[in-house]
């Protein structure tokens, strides 16, 4: 008996020394979203009510592209080859449940979003989607930048982030790739490019006297102004300037926890048959004096471009004076 005890003492002793195991990398590609849910409520309101939110077309790009590539997931086959990926919505409907929703972290992987959202009925499912439709998108919004800044602060750039520090006074997450291809007094050009994408940055600075400063025609004017006279076309005579065909895109927001105005749309090549999309920040020093503007671009013949376009985006939202 005192061996059998001292056995099962040991035993225990062992388990509390065991550390908990980590949890495993997601899987998935960018952009991808795995809804779960019972397929008798994907073919009805709650599975329209998703899938229209989650699909939507994102504002400012050339072609047609969803907020999320949505895949549908039928409640019993959700097992643990799918609790991995990266971003997941999970549908319980049934008249056992009280309408509620959460918004998780990391619960079968890491970086990894969960949401969950319990219904009595489609109806009920319908209403508290579409009530919390803003922070759901935003939540998973949210960690896919932080996903993309983690890959991107694990190799950065340093004959980039250093120049760009020294010269505007703010550190950005600018990884192995970019580099800067036009260094002027009045601006700085960023830029990434392969043979099929090209992505790019537009540093430039000016005092804050104008009072349309944030304003769709106000960030426009500024911008086509260092556009035409640092991001030259393909020929003599050509230049960047904003498509105005397509009616740009404002919204509030903050840039290292200071007021900033976004703006979202599309830029052509005056002269020559080039564009794609840009999203642009305008944004406050500390000290109220001056207007930082960080222009992103993105040119992609032939690509779809949602992903290129937040991976700059991350880059331009890491900005810290």
């Amino acid at each position: 008996m005192r061996w059998t005890l001292g056995l099962l003492t040991l035993i225990f002793i062992a388990a509390c020394d065991v550390p908990e195991m980590p949890l495993p990398g997601v899987t998935g590609k960018a952009g991808e979203l795995v809804v779960v849910m019972p397929e008798r409520n994907w073919k009805g309101s709650a599975g329209d009510t998703v899938f229209n939110s989650l699909t939507e077309p994102v504002y400012g790009l050339p072609q047609a592209e969803p907020i999320f590539n949505v895949v549908h997931i039928k409640t019993p086959a959700f097992t643990s080859i799918f609790q991995t990926h990266r971003n997941i919505v999970v549908a319980n409907i049934g008249e056992e449940h009280e309408k509620r929703i959460e918004l998780k972290t990391d619960v079968w992987a890491t970086p990894q979003v969960v949401v969950e959202i319990w219904a009595p009925n489609n109806e009920a499912f319908a209403e508290i989607f579409g009530s919390n439709r803003k922070n759901i998108i935003g939540h998973v919004l949210k960690k896919e930048e932080e996903r993309i800044l983690k890959s991107y602060n694990a190799q950065l750039n340093e004959d980039a982030v250093k120049p760009v520090k020294d010269k505007w006074g703010l550190t950005l997450s600018i990884p192995k790739g970019y580099n800067i291809v036009r260094d002027e007094p009045e601006a700085t050009w960023v830029r990434y490019e392969t043979k099929d994408v090209t992505q790019s940055i537009l540093i430039y600075s000016e005092p804050y006297t104008k009072e349309n400063t944030f304003s769709v025609d106000g960030m426009i004017e500024v911008m086509d102004s260092y556009s035409k006279r640092f991001v030259p076309g393909p020929d003599n005579g050509t230049y960047m300037t904003t498509f105005k065909e397509y009616p740009p895109k404002l919204t509030e927001t903050s840039i290292a926890s200071n007021y900033a105005s976004k703006l979202i749309g599309l830029w052509n090549i005056e002269g020559a048959l080039m564009g794609g999309p840009f999203v642009s920040y305008a944004f406050l020093n500390a000290e109220g004096t001056r207007v930082y503007y960080l222009h992103g671009f993105v040119f992609a013949p032939g690509k779809d471009k949602r992903n290129y376009l937040r991976q700059v985006e991350a880059i331009i939202r890491s900005a810290r004076f």
